[in-house]
This record gives structure tokens, C-alpha cells and sequence, in this order.
């Protein structure tokens, strides 16, 4: 692999994506393109795709970023559904579709989803964000479905290590028949229960103050008296 300088990172805009790469990918101009196809990429789990950009790539990740050219995904011809299930678990849509413009025209140049993948019902720091053109900017595409090719940009957050969690089981597997959250259940609870399971752990165990207890018994009653007033006259008074 050819080597590049101390601080090279490839890290194209959100339109350069789409005009740049994944339009000449689909236009069949894309022979000296740096981003790899790969396609078999939705039956990858997301570990396993950095070393496999490794072998297939010709400039060097920067350990938290990936792109992939993934060859139409879609189940049917006239259908946008698209199967995002891995041997370990599933991609899962985070939000609806981001529009993309152009900075100078504004014009609709595609769409962006982002998706999350999840083991079973445990959600990992794996994310994705998929990119589609708009099909009105291609002759003879009427669709998003016809179009030839997507872009995949995979992302990994901080907390997530390049290898399988230890928290991960191996040889789980997800079917169609394994439960999984809803799109606006929260996820977040297995995390927090962790998380204050170890700020107790960290806690100086509590001690009595049984012996360390002041005897108030000791101290002399204070007992509050009325201030008196002389005002030169004769007699005291209180006020």
C-alpha cells in the first residue's frame, strides 16, 4: 500500500460523497475512486469490516471512519426495503431521511440515514450513515431502487473497541423471530444500571459515627433571659 504523509485523512463533505464519489461510481466513472466496493457488506458484522477495508482499500483509515461502495441492497425491484440483518444482530434507522443540497444551487442531490447497530437487544457504538442519490439527476432512473450502488460511511464512537465486546456472547445469532426494541424505545437503561453499579463499587464503604458522636449531655443548658432596658427613668423596664 502506498504511503502517505503523517496527518492524511481522507474525510470528504456530505456533498462531495454524493457528486463526487458515488455519482461517478454509478456513471461507471469511478476507476481511480479510493473507496472500495464491497458486496456482501450487509452480512458483515461491524467488526469485521476495518480489516477487510484494510486488504481492499487503497488509503489508510483513521480508526474510526470507513467507506464502502454496497452494490443496491434492496429485497425486490419495486421495493425500498432493505435487509440489514447480520449474522450477529441488526442495523437499525435512527431517524428519517436527512435531504442533502448542493451549497451553491441548493438543489436535492440525495439522502443520508443513519442506523445503529444493535446485538440482540443491546445496543453497540457502531454506527452507520447511508447515502442515496437523487434519482432526477440520472437519466433512466426513476427511482432509488434502480439505482446501481450506495455509499456507506461506518463509523465507530469511542467507547466502542475494534474487537467484539466482551459483553457480547459468542455464537448468538438473530432471527426473524428475535424481539427487538421499537425505534423510540429507550436503550439506555442497561447502560445506566452499569454505570451506577460501578460508582457504588467506588465508594469509600460507610462507617459509624456511633463513638465519634459530641455527649450533649455535657454542655450546659443555655437558658434565654429577657434584656432590660434603663431609659434614665425611675424602675426598670423590659422591652
Amino acid at each position: 500500500m502506498e504511503r502517505f504523509q503523517v496527518g492524511f485523512r481522507f474525510l470528504p463533505s456530505e456533498e462531495e460523497l454524493l457528486q463526487g464519489h458515488l455519482m461517478s461510481k454509478v456513471l461507471g466513472y469511478a476507476n481511480g475512486c479510493v473507496i472500495p466496493e464491497l458486496e456482501d457488506f450487509y452480512a458483515k458484522d461491524p467488526w469485521e469490516l476495518p480489516e477487510l477495508y484494510q486488504h481492499i482499500s487503497n488509503i489508510p483509515s483513521d480508526g474510526w471512519d470507513w467507506y464502502f461502495f454496497c452494490p443496491s441492497p434492496y429485497l425486490a425491484q419495486n421495493s425500498e426495503r432493505i435487509k440489514r440483518q447480520t449474522t450477529s444482530g441488526k442495523w437499525k434507522i435512527t431517524c428519517q431521511k436527512d435531504e442533502i443540497k448542493a451549497r451553491d444551487t441548493k438543489a436535492l442531490i440525495g439522502t443520508k440515514r443513519i442506523l445503529v447497530f444493535y446485538k440482540g437487544r443491546v445496543k453497540t457504538g457502531w454506527v452507520m450513515h447511508e447515502y442515496h442519490l437523487n434519482p432526477k439527476l440520472l437519466n433512466g432512473y426513476s427511482s432509488t431502487f434502480q439505482i446501481p450502488y450506495i455509499l456507506c460511511r461506518l463509523k465507530r464512537k469511542p467507547s466502542e473497541s475494534l474487537d467484539i465486546s466482551p459483553s457480547f456472547e459468542r455464537g448468538f445469532r438473530v432471527t426473524e423471530d428475535t424481539p427487538v426494541i421499537s425505534q423510540h424505545e429507550q436503550t439506555e437503561d442497561s447502560d445506566q444500571e452499569s454505570s451506577f453499579q460501578a460508582t457504588m463499587e467506588s465508594l469509600v464503604p460507610f462507617q459509624t459515627l456511633e463513638s465519634n458522636l459530641p455527649d450533649y449531655n455535657s454542655y450546659r443548658s443555655f437558658h434565654p433571659q429577657p434584656h432590660m432596658y434603663n431609659d434614665g427613668q425611675q424602675g426598670d423596664g423590659f422591652w
